[in-house]
């Protein structure tokens, strides 16, 4: 986050979401363990297309950076851990479809067609589903620090005409029920395992490293309170933010909490500033200062504070997931107070 530049323009916030500000924010893997195990190996994967995912695993490793430097490193002839596992054939599945159509079948030329027909047509559709278990175990205690389970599928169609008559007046369309088969998995095409195989492994990626993930610091459209809501400014700042001009929007959202220090919305935005440019000790100061407010408004519906509240556990949550990335990138350096307490 102290990386992302506030200038960097943010996509525009569609009609039918609600404004505000979008950047790139590093989370923390979904299996917070793995965080720490940058010098590892892949070792080996048991089971129909455990070659592929092997193969597949490594390589998605040797390709995860954060920050513009490889996130897996090999700094010593001894692993910290190895990622091994097995891959399991959940299903496979085919449904036969029959459809019928008019089309040509005979031309006097390109683009000339002399007589068309009635063509029944039978398409295959086979589905092949694999679950693949990745484990994380450390190389010196052998403990497992993890399992973690993906899904993968692939599918192949395949099309035939088996039937060619005159045009009287046929429906068109789907002339037979489908018809739904199960075999025994372990049957399956071998190149499907694989295909499916790959798309398993490929879904560990956010389990095992830190990622990027586009968030938005969403404002708020309405004042709250009398004062902010008929200040023609909200309004303003409130359009300069649906067309992008972020900049522009954050000054007056500054402008109009000097002059309304407790307006909620207003504080709230500007904390939706300071989340979008990567500030996020001030943007979680500011939305609790605007929380800590709107408890104090009379009559003021709990969905329209729920956003401050939702904004302020996020923020929270963002600075966690920096503080555990940052205790890896800088073990040497200690965490700052705001740092080892995220809710602070």
């Amino acid at each position: 986050m102290r990386r992302l530049l506030f200038l960097a323009i943010p996509t525009l916030a569609t009609a039918c979401a609600t404004p505000g500000y979008d950047y790139q924010a590093r989370m923390a893997p979904n299996i917070p363990e793995a965080a720490s195990y940058r010098d590892v190996e892949v070792g080996r994967f048991r089971g129909p297309a455990g070659e592929v995912a092997e193969a597949e695993f490594a390589n998605m490793l040797d390709q995860v950076a954060l920050d513009g430097t490889y996130w897996f490193t090999q700094t010593s002839q001894v692993p910290q851990g190895v990622y091994e596992g097995r891959v399991d054939i959940d299903s496979w599945e085919e449904e036969l479809r029959f459809e019928r159509e008019k089309r040509c079948v005979e031309y006097d030329g390109p683009f000339d067609c002399q007589h068309r027909a009635i063509v029944e047509t039978e398409c295959r559709e086979e589905t092949v589903e694999v679950v693949v278990t990745a484990n994380l175990v450390d190389y010196d205690t052998g403990r497992p620090v993890f399992t973690q389970k993906q899904i993968g599928g692939a599918n192949r169609e395949t099309c035939r005409d088996i039937a060619e008559y005159e045009d009287y007046g046929q429906e068109l369309g789907t002339w037979r029920d489908p018809v739904h088969s199960s075999y025994n998995p372990y049957n399956a095409p071998i190149g499907m395992i694989e295909d499916a195989t790959v798309e398993a492994v490929r879904r560990f990626r956010n389990d095992v490293a830190p990622y990027y993930k586009t968030m938005r610091a969403e404002i708020i459209t309405e004042g709250l309170i009398p004062e902010a809501q008929n200040d023609p400014r909200f309004a303003a700042a409130v359009k300069a933010t649906k067309r992008g001009e972020i900049m522009g929007a954050c000054a007056q959202w500054d402008a109009l909490g000097r002059e309304w220090p407790r307006a909620p919305s207003v504080i709230h935005n500007i904390g939706a500033c300071a989340e979008a440019r990567g500030d996020m000790a001030t943007a979680q100061l500011r939305y609790a200062r605007a929380a800590e407010i709107a408890q104090t408004i009379p009559l003021l519906k709990d969905k329209k504070a729920r956003p401050i509240f939702s904004a302020l556990e996020r923020v929270s949550g963002r600075r966690m997931d920096d503080a555990l990335i940052n205790s890896i990138l800088h073990p040497e350096e200690p965490a700052s107070p705001a740092e080892s307490k995220p809710g602070s």
